[in-house]
């Protein structure tokens, strides 16, 4: 092979950086970690109740409850949209903390899944999907004193109509210090880290695939809110259907 044709490689592995906005100042950075925390309930009986159900629905029960799912930190993104090969993926309103440089923030996510899938692996439904996150930050300790009160919720429109999907607050989880300690405990704690704190429970029975989401995180004490929302385009799938099973049912061809 000529010289002049070899592929540059010395870069490879690196994550290109993400711009986000912190109280009117720009910050660049590199995530070089992305871990997923679920059930992570303050009410480890409901949360225990929760998994049962989900039983039933073909997911399999976490080995350790709260769980911890490590996934390439190159599914961050913060684009206004997202493709999926099949229309059986799912978001869920998440507040994330983020490790930039040696300081914590907290930002809003959405842990989007794709739910076949999730009946296999619960990993592998979450490592198929892009992760959307906030452009918009603020600092874990302008929020800490108030942590329990900062309101989570998340829409999604059906027929053209907005339907609130999920509502609670962050008092509904175990708190940040908590969180990161089991994260570090567990071998998973690492510098420009984002940490995705769990979800809250659906407003209906069945999930909402495709089409619009839409979140919030906010802050009455300090009347401000993070927002974002994307739309999930299908990707022009050229193989048999019948190659993967039924849309939205069943179990993932492998």
């Amino acid at each position: 092979m000529d010289k002049d044709t070899l592929i540059d490689t010395s870069r490879e592995g690196v994550i290109a950086e993400m711009e986000f906005q912190c109280e009117g100042r720009t910050i660049n950075w590199a995530p070089e970690r992305l871990v997923i925390a679920g059930y992570t309930g303050k009410d480890q009986a409901s949360v225990r109740k929760h998994i049962q159900e989900l039983e039933t629905l073909g997911v399999p029960a976490p080995k350790q409850v709260p769980m911890l799912y490590d996934l390439s930190p190159e599914l961050l993104q913060t684009s206004e949209s997202m493709r999926v090969v099949r229309n059986d993926s799912s978001g869920e309103a998440e507040v994330v903390l983020l490790d930039i440089n040696g300081v914590w923030y907290i930002g809003l996510g959405s842990d989007h899944t794709d739910r076949v899938l999730e009946t296999v692996s619960v990993q592998k439904s979450k490592q198929v999907c892009a992760k959307i996150i906030s452009k918009q930050l603020w600092t874990l300790d302008s929020i800490m004193k108030h942590w329990d009160e900062i309101e989570l919720k998340s829409w999604v429109q059906e027929n053209g109509v907005e339907t609130v999907y999920q509502s609670g607050s962050l008092g509904a989880f175990l708190g940040p210090e908590h969180l990161l300690d089991l994260v570090a405990k567990r071998g998973y704690l690492s510098s420009n880290m984002a940490l995705y704190c769990g979800t809250l429970p659906l407003r209906r029975e069945t999930f909402h695939f495709g089409g619009t989401f839409k979140a919030e995180l906010f802050d009455r004490k300090n009347d401000r809110k993070i927002t974002f929302t994307y739309e999930t385009k299908l990707l022009k799938d050229a193989e048999e259907e019948e190659q993967y099973g039924k849309t939205g049912t069943g179990v993932y061809g492998l």
